[in-house]
């Protein structure tokens, strides 16, 4: 018998473990399905959100499996009789900070970003950023943004206009985000003291710029494609730059800016200069500065005499950059028109003029000016755009806390022909921004003193 027992033993052992494996299987099936199982819908959800615009190669590795997708869009694109100023906004979630949000609309104002020299030079405050050259915008406060062109006319709301705006914000869980939707319809993420996803380092995040960069470049091309306007796509790009000074000094020494040189630039300190340049490449601005470098000509070269060129800057913006950045310097009273100048009074800071020549023979500038400058503006006509040009001057100056200082007729008519042969220089240079943009029809619309 127990021989018996033992075959029919071995003849139902295949029986029992298909059963237990069918039962393991169920097991787990009945578990995925109480804790997920929304892979696939959500990946469906991803190539359709946000009217096809999102690149989904690139976005689908955050798609989550415990619950479903949560998607908000509206904008002309979707809706083209709805009332609403933006071509798209749009927000997807995946939960546990898995999401992306997107924001599209046809500018008819100023670029909702701060472009002014010193933004380009150092975006961020100098904390640093990135960049993807190539494209006309940086990784900021609300993820990544640009500008692109759009020749044949943006349907917009108010107006039509030729210049999308395009923010992207991407978020993997790594933020301390709890659902990546945190951008409003208006473009704002209430992160006014941070700058996006960062590492754990607090240095933003170099592959959720890069995300971003992707994200915002595919849906600029989708929209502009789908509103036949006339211009290439932009290149999606590969790679971003970091533009903190300290992970190796990227900008420094760019071809672009290599006339500014002290050496050969007349009126300025003599001695080494280091230069900064943007790292854009972009065609719709550019900028670059040049400083005497105190530590090269250490020994070298005595110190710059008060009033003496130390610092020169130069930078272009064209379109609705340009009129952003005037207008942004506007706002402080430093373009031409405004101030002293405009009104033919003299300055609050004390100033003497003489009469007979009307050329004022000195001015104060008080330490608490800033960094005192003077700046000269251009306009010219580059790549068939309107384009704003500006030049500045900074002279050697020391002051102590509270102390005022006296700048004399002559000093300041040196000021003004440095600035004017900056400006000539930074035209002329053949491997400069303005050659490349191929500007003509160049006017000079007026200097700036910025020490009021």
């Amino acid at each position: 018998m127990r021989g018996l027992w033992g075959r029919v033993w071995q003849r139902r052992t295949p029986l029992v473990v298909l059963m237990a494996v069918v039962g393991v299987a169920g097991a787990v099936l009945v578990t995925r399905d109480s804790g997920g199982g929304h892979l696939a819908a959500n990946r469906a959800q991803l190539r359709k959100a946000c009217d096809g615009t999102l690149p989904y190669r690139d976005l689908e590795r955050l798609v989550r499996d415990e619950r479903p997708g949560e998607l908000r869009q509206h904008g002309t694109m979707l809706a083209p009789g709805q009332e609403s100023r933006s071509l798209l906004d749009c927000s997807l979630s995946w939960g546990d900070g898995h999401g992306v949000t997107v924001h599209a609309e046809a500018l008819v104002s100023d670029v909702p970003e701060a472009v002014e020299t010193r933004d380009l030079l150092e975006p961020a405050g100098g904390r640093g950023t990135f960049v993807a050259p190539g494209t006309t915008g940086q990784y900021g406060k609300r993820g990544t943004w640009l500008v692109a062109d759009c020749q044949g006319g943006l349907g917009g709301r108010v107006r039509p206009t030729t210049d999308l705006y395009v923010t992207a914000r991407v978020t993997d869980g790594t933020d301390g985000g709890t659902d990546g939707t945190d951008g409003g319809a208006d473009g704002t993420d209430g992160a006014d003291s941070a700058d996006g996803p960062t590492a754990r380092n607090g240095k933003p995040d170099r592959a959720t710029a890069l995300l971003g960069f992707r994200t915002a470049v595919h849906v600029a091309n989708a929209l502009t494609k789908a509103q036949h306007c006339g211009s290439g796509p932009l290149t999606t790009p590969s790679a971003v730059l970091d533009t903190d000074e300290t992970h190796g000094a990227p900008g420094r020494d760019l071809r672009k800016c290599a006339w500014i040189d002290g050496s050969s630039l007349p009126g300025v300190a003599s001695g080494s200069w280091t230069t900064l340049g943007d790292l854009q490449e972009s065609t719709g601005l550019s900028a670059c500065s040049g400083e005497w470098d105190a530590q090269q000509n250490a020994g070298e070269r005595p110190r710059p005499k008060q009033w003496q060129v130390t610092e020169v800057e130069a930078a272009s913006w064209s379109g609705i950059l340009g009129r952003s950045a005037y207008d942004s310097y506007a706002r402080e009273g430093h373009v031409p028109g405004w101030g002293a100048q405009g009104d033919k009074r003299p300055s609050e800071a004390g100033s003497a003029t003489d009469a007979d020549s009307g050329v004022r023979r000195e001015d104060r500038v008080s330490s608490y000016t800033g960094r005192p400058q003077l700046a000269l503006w251009a306009r010219s006509v580059c790549g068939g755009r309107t384009t704003y040009h500006r030049v500045a001057v900074l002279p050697e100056i020391r002051l102590e806390d509270g102390e005022t200082a006296v700048i004399g007729g002559k000093d300041r008519a040196r000021l003004s022909t440095v600035a004017q042969t900056v400006l000539d220089r930074y035209l002329d240079a053949d491997d400069g921004w303005p050659a490349s943009a191929k500007c003509r029809a160049t006017k000079v619309l007026g200097e700036v003193e910025q020490w009021h």
